[in-house]
């Protein structure tokens, strides 16, 4: 028996040492650490994987988790079932949710699943993943909630609005370094997934506490009579504090800034360091390692009125949601309430529904937490009846190479800057840009979009039967370029619609009818439109072109015209080097929103069939019109009775003049047949001498009133 031990013995220390010499690299690179697995098992930990036994399930599956984090597993793996997870006794109950461990992987079996059990609370969370815990990873499996079978008529408490639209599937508070990756949040009550801050309260303070006084740059009290600080020094003794990093004052009272300055001191008194300019609701204050004290400066001229809380506030950081499927919830997909740093990339979110806000992802921290450096892409979302994506508050964010097919696309406020928007598809929802930002290489299909920011960037569009509004509050806020947009029905209303402060617009193509006019706008005299393309535009209601100057642009129509291009509000209009062909009507202009003045530099005028109801160029008002340098031409006429310019209204020539000012001059009008180039016989009562000089009129007659100016033209006849 000794001997077969001895035996047993050698055979293991031999092997052990084999063991040894393999795990001994050939080079100086590093050893990775083996990955230690748990096997949850079920019956050890009286956890039940039918869909029964919730408290008893609920309590295994913590209880494991913990043991397993305290044995030094890495991944926590979770067998095939389905796992009912306790109700709780009141709203957001810790012993009815999963509660997260850090540095561990929770692994669920492809079929698995984790439900919560039907209740009627309007705050639940099925796995939870608080401040302070780190470095963990949720993997896999499918987590429901009970939104078919919940019970909407409870209220939590008496003052609760009713809505149960805080049932959430997995509830992250404040914790670092977080992946969900490959996992199903379906049918809750709230919202799929929920990133959000921790804010443990420390105190609230009155004007009472404070004093008059500022602080200088060495850390010494200075005199203010606009600044406030406390009159002894705040520290970190509360218990709020403990395992914190940052901390903000919120909900300010009687101050007359939205940012104040902390000051911080070591244990002997010492002045250490500041911070300055902090944003109420967007900046943490990091406390420095030495800090033992510190002093907060505030902006106030009305210290009886003041008040603000100081929180331990923190947020989640560094979280990542990947190769998920966020769907069927009714609040959200997912709400970002407080983050510095995630990623959302390769996932389905789609069918949101139920109660209001309803996106695919909403980041909004009602101003109390900071939201920043979000990136979002390669994710496709559909049937979010509230929209894809909102930006509410926060700050730098990039949506790229996404999917938007929502009736709602993509919103961000005002109080969100620094959006980048670049390779997206839009079918159907479109972008609102309230916040500053750029957008390059995106394309829309039956979508809509706004600029409405200060500055907004849009470039290298594609546009199909889509819709673009300017609306910047900003002088030139607007830079759009590189745009190419096609109708191929008439479901869009207006094309490109200008907003009322200046932009500049520059390679813009428009191809195909619009329901009404192709552009829209009353625009401003300092537009400027470089290179526009405008094909096939709508002649028949007219489109209408806002003021501003137009370099090198084209218009071009082949559709049954009755209006062509329309002038007809007040502001200036500079056209340099444009051309307008159309079949027989190429302008209507008139005073009908106030006298425009128009003048074209270097253009070319083409007809391509008969002259169109009045004339080619029908000018019935204008504050001044000329035409300089230009060309005229009409190489198809097969008859002559209309004029190729008219000025004044058919049959005015017995009411007041709207044509205030005409010249054409150095410029050619050439036809095949001997029809009027310029018409001015109805201008009008009181219409002041037109000018009519330096031109070459090939073929075509004049028919001008007496008192018109006309010299050193060439009339030529066939």
């Amino acid at each position: 028996m000794i001997k077969r031990v001895l035996i047993v013995l050698t055979f293991f220390i031999l092997s052990f040492q084999s063991l040894l010499v393999e795990a001994v690299p050939l080079d100086n690179s590093t050893q990775s650490v083996t990955t230690r697995t748990y096997n949850l098992e079920l019956s050890r930990w009286n956890i039940s994987n039918d869909g029964t036994h919730p408290i008893e399930t609920t309590t295994g599956i913590n209880k494991a988790l913990q043991w397993s984090s305290e044995q030094g597993y890495q991944v926590f793996k979770v067998p095939a079932g389905k796992y009912l997870i306790s109700k709780g006794s009141s709203p957001n109950d810790p012993q009815a949710q999963i509660n997260m461990v850090s540095n561990m992987t929770f692994l669920l079996d492809d079929l698995a699943i984790i439900q919560k059990e039907t209740n009627g609370y309007e705050k639940y969370r099925i796995l939870y993943v608080g401040y302070g815990v780190n470095q963990a990873t949720i993997k896999g499996g499918t987590y429901q909630g009970d939104r078919d079978a919940h019970n909407y008529n409870k209220k939590d408490d008496a003052s609760s609005v009713g809505t149960h639209e805080f049932g959430s599937g997995i509830f992250v508070e404040g914790a670092y370094n977080l992946t969900i990756d490959t996992v199903k949040t379906i049918n809750f009550t709230g919202d799929g997934i929920t990133i959000a801050g921790s804010n443990p309260g420390i105190s609230g303070t009155y004007g009472k506490d404070y004093l008059y006084g500022d602080i200088d740059s060495s850390g010494r009290f200075i005199n203010s009579t606009t600044k406030i600080r406390p009159k002894t020094a705040m520290d970190f003794s509360n218990p709020n504090y403990k395992g914190r990093k940052y901390f903000a004052f919120e909900q300010p009272q009687g101050v007359a800034s939205n940012k104040y300055d902390v000051y911080f001191y070591k244990n002997d008194g010492t002045y250490l360091s500041s911070v300055k300019q902090v944003r109420f609701g967007m900046d943490l204050v990091q406390i420095p390692q030495d800090a033992k004290s510190f002093y907060p400066v505030f902006s106030s001229t009305t210290i009886a009125k003041f008040f603000v809380k100081l929180f331990s506030n923190d947020v989640s950081r560094n979280v990542t949601i990947t190769n998920s499927e966020i769907a069927f919830n009714r609040r959200q997909g997912i709400s970002i309430v407080g983050v510095d740093g995630i990623m959302i990339s390769n996932n389905k979110i789609h069918d949101i529904s139920g109660t209001a806000p309803q996106f695919g992802i909403d980041a909004e921290a009602a101003g109390f937490y900071p939201n920043k450096n979000l990136t979002i892409s390669n994710n496709h979302f559909y049937n979010n009846k509230g929209g894809d994506i909102v930006f509410a508050d926060g700050d730098t964010a990039s949506i790229s190479h996404n999917l938007f097919e929502s009736s709602k696309g993509v919103y961000t406020y005002n109080a969100f800057p620094n959006t980048v928007v670049n390779n997206n598809t839009f079918n159907n929802g479109g972008l609102t840009m309230g916040g500053t930002g750029t957008a390059n290489l995106n394309t829309f299909t039956n979508a809509e979009v706004n600029l409405n920011a200060t500055t907004n960037t849009l470039t290298n569009a594609t546009f199909l039967n889509s819709n673009l509004n300017l609306n910047n509050t900003d002088s030139f806020g607007s830079k759009v370029e590189n745009i190419t947009m096609t109708n191929t029905d008439v479901s869009v209303s207006t094309s490109l619609n200008i907003g009322s402060r200046p932009v500049h617009l520059s390679n813009i193509t428009i191809q195909g009818l619009t329901k009404l006019s192709t552009l829209g706008g009353k625009g401003t005299d300092q537009n400027i439109y470089d290179n526009f393309d405008i094909q096939d535009y709508n002649a028949f209601n007219g489109t209408t072109l806002p003021a501003g100057t137009y370099n090198n642009c084209k218009f071009s129509s082949t559709n049954n015209e009755s209006v062509g291009l329309s002038i007809n509000q007040s502001g200036k209009f500079i056209l340099n080097n444009c051309s307008f062909s159309a079949l027989g009507k190429i302008f209507t202009m008139n005073s009908l929103y106030g006298e425009p003045d128009i003048t074209f530099n270097n253009s070319k005028f083409n007809i391509a069939k008969d002259v169109g109801y009045a004339a080619a160029i029908y000018v019935q008002g204008a504050k001044q019109l000329s035409l300089l340098n230009s060309t005229l031409t009409a190489k198809n006429l097969t008859i002559n009775n209309t004029p190729y310019i008219k000025i004044g209204s058919l049959g005015g020539s017995t009411k007041p003049t709207q044509v205030k000012s005409f010249t054409i001059r150095n410029s050619t009008l050439i036809a095949n047949k001997a029809l009027f180039g310029i018409d001015s016989i109805e201008a009008g009562t009181g219409a002041p001498a037109y000018t009519i000089s330096n031109n070459i009129f090939n073929v075509a007659k004049l028919k001008l009133k007496t008192n018109d100016t006309k010299e050193k033209n060439q009339e030529l006849s066939l």
